[in-house]
């Protein structure tokens, strides 16, 4: 069952891509369409289940079923026998330069690939809300909202933890949950080169594209995590491929659907898809009132329609706990602990911009280097000067204080230095010589400038931009594959491979090599890869728990602290049948309290807790078991 259930899934997809090939006759269009469809398929599958609360590993793989039968019936219709398939497709004849480059992809990919199933889940938001959010949607058998003391488990937008929860229930384990980011990553490598040949270049081009989207420093180290940005990257880049194709010609039904179930689930992923799409809508939007046809207009409307659709169940369930279908942009929480995100800029002004959009690039420009750090970081501060700002203005600063950082590893911070550097002299060439892509360049300056106008700085924002520098690759790949001298280019690409391989085998938290690799440690150790001095406080807990035989587990905790290493850790020691819940919630998501039957623990687990005497659970008293460093558990009295 644990190889079979999952394999129905993607085998649907498969069967999928292979209809989409034969249909569209080009493998790459084809592998686009076969995943949007199978996310569409995930989101209809999950929120039909969830009217029945019946997300379970049956109903689950009944519905997958159902889809597998229905794309065998497809496939059996428009392709036959599989040798029509292969008949289709022939191999070209491939450069030598080109076999280098196409494995250096596949190499990149691959060690990406092994690392995503080796190594468990370990980011900081995994630990505090992507995972956690899925374990709580695995024992409620529903994806609705419930008590939780992180809200961000709630509000934030939640396919990608959707295809993570699906893979979890059919595997019953979270050794797949990496692989949604890493397939997202060969997507948007697939997708990017498509965008290349919509812009016009050669097979060079394309494959110079592919290189370039596949070793984006943020996006390696990203390839191998459960965050959500390089999912969102990958149906961004799909909606770009449809964009194109509707802008370059009629408007057809299977672009529409395609191009509004794209920006649906780029939506439903995270929400800085609304900023960047915002552009490339808007100058499609024109494109198509240009034509004056209504038929046009009128599968645009579907598309926005589509879009609207696939988030409707979201949108319904923010709004009926946050009053607002986007969640909320300022978190506040009251009582034993208050936290407060409020992520959108304070002011709207030029010299505001002006400086979100010099640190966005900046943070980018780490080197190990601790006197040219210095240097940037003085010229930058020289530049709020004149500009008349602070770079630490809380207005537009979201956390911390702004330097450029120094060389990083981790899909927290990583900079992308080389390709700032290869985008300006891109851009540059572009908008003077390429009259047919300034238009494609000018609508990712806007993407870029609306991130930096709507939200405050973040240390982190270089792992919000992955989408903008994924899109950034057909660009440099274009204007590497027209050097004149074509060593010039191969050297660019080469360098860019090797400039690549430290964040590839020297993964702060998923490391290759070292004394502490991912072979060598165990699992265990490595879900706290980015916050070693927990572990002890965590297993000790857990120990203590064990010692009273108890079953039902309360959580009691702040809004930042990490839930989802309880959870498996007590699945692990305690089986299946473990319950547990987040207890004494006081903030806007108590409300969830009334839809669930009262749970009176037998056990807390507060960490960090500002008060613990007289700690009760529905009027039940619990007493100090046992205080570890960080975490108290606690009893009945």
């Amino acid at each position: 069952m644990d190889l079979f259930a999952p394999a129905v899934s993607v085998l649907v997809f498969l069967l999928c891509w292979g209809i989409f090939y034969k249909v569209q006759t080009e493998w790459r269009t084809g592998f686009l369409s076969a995943a949007v469809v199978w996310g569409t398929l995930l989101t209809i599958i999950l929120e039909v289940l969830n009217l029945f609360k019946a997300i379970l590993l049956w109903p689950l793989l009944g519905a997958w079923s159902l889809c597998l039968i229905l794309a065998i019936l497809g496939w059996i219709k428009i392709i036959g026998s599989p040798k029509n398939l292969v008949r289709d497709f022939k191999i070209p004849d491939i450069l030598p330069v080109e076999f280098f480059l196409l494995g250096s992809i596949v190499f990149i990919a691959g060690t990406v690939g092994i690392i995503a199933v080796i190594a468990p889940p370990n980011t900081f938001d995994s630990m505090t809300y992507h995972m956690a959010r899925v374990m709580h949607w695995m024992q409620n058998e529903s994806i609705d909202y419930y008590p939780a003391h992180i809200l961000r488990q709630l509000y934030l937008n939640p396919w990608s933890e959707f295809a993570i929860l699906d893979f979890q229930i059919l595997t019953g384990t979270d050794r797949l949950a990496n692989l949604v980011q890493w397939f997202s990553m060969i997507g948007s490598a697939i997708g990017v080169s498509l965008i290349a040949k919509e812009l016009g270049t050669s097979r060079r081009g394309q494959i110079f594209s592919a290189v370039v989207s596949i070793t984006i420093p943020m996006g390696i180290v990203q390839g191998s995590s459960t965050q959500n940005d390089y999912t969102v990257t990958f149906w961004l880049i799909c909606f770009v491929v449809y964009w194109m194709l509707n802008l370059r010609a009629k408007v057809s039904h299977w672009k529409a659907l395609a191009l509004g179930a794209s920006i649906g689930l780029a939506l439903l992923t995270k929400g800085t898809a609304y900023l960047y799409v915002l552009p490339f809508v808007i100058w499609l939007g024109l494109s198509v009132l240009r034509t004056r046809k209504a038929t046009n207009l009128l599968w645009l409307s579907v598309a926005a329609l589509i879009a609207l659709t696939i988030n409707c169940g979201y949108y319904l369930r923010n709004y009926q706990v946050f009053s607002n279908p986007l969640g909320i942009d300022q978190e506040v929480m009251e009582g034993h602990y208050t936290l407060v995100y409020k992520l959108p800029n304070d002011i709207f002004s030029l010299p505001a911009l002006m400086s979100n959009s010099i640190r966005n690039i900046a943070i980018n420009l780490g080197t190990p280097f601790g006197s040219i750090n210095t240097f940037l970081d003085n010229a930058i501060y020289l530049m709020h000067q004149v500009i008349g700002i602070s770079p630490n203005d809380p207005r537009t600063t979201y956390a911390g204080v702004f330097h450029v950082p120094w060389i990083s590893f981790t899909e927290n911070s990583t900079g992308n230095f080389l390709d700032v550097v290869l985008i300006m002299i891109a851009a540059v060439l572009v908008i003077s010589q390429r009259q047919h892509m300034r238009l494609y360049v000018v609508s990712l300056i806007v993407s870029f400038l609306t991130f930096s106008v709507y939200l405050k700085w973040q240390p982190w924002n270089s792992r919000l931009e992955l989408p903008l520098f994924a899109l950034w690759s057909p660009i440099i790949g274009i204007t590497a594959a027209r050097i004149k001298g074509k060593y010039i280019g191969n050297a660019v690409m080469l360098l860019i491979f090797v400039a690549s391989l430290p964040w590839l085998f020297l993964n702060q938290f998923r490391p290759l090599i070292g004394s502490e690799n991912i072979f060598n440690t165990s699992r265990t150790t490595q879900y706290f890869a980015s916050q070693p001095s927990l572990e002890n406080s965590y297993l000790k807990a857990i120990r203590s728990v064990n010692d009273l035989d108890c079953k039902q587990i309360g959580l009691y905790l702040d809004g930042d602290d990490w839930e989802y290493p309880f959870w498996i850790l007590l699945k692990q020691n305690m089986g299946k049948e473990v319950q547990i819940e987040s207890v004494n919630v006081e903030n806007i998501s108590a409300v969830k309290y009334g839809e669930f039957p009262e749970f009176t623990p037998c056990a807390v687990l507060a960490v960090n807790p500002l008060r613990v005497n007289n700690f009760q659970v529905n009027d039940t008293s619990f007493s100090i078991y046992q205080t570890m460093k960080s975490i108290t558990v606690l009893t009945r009295k």
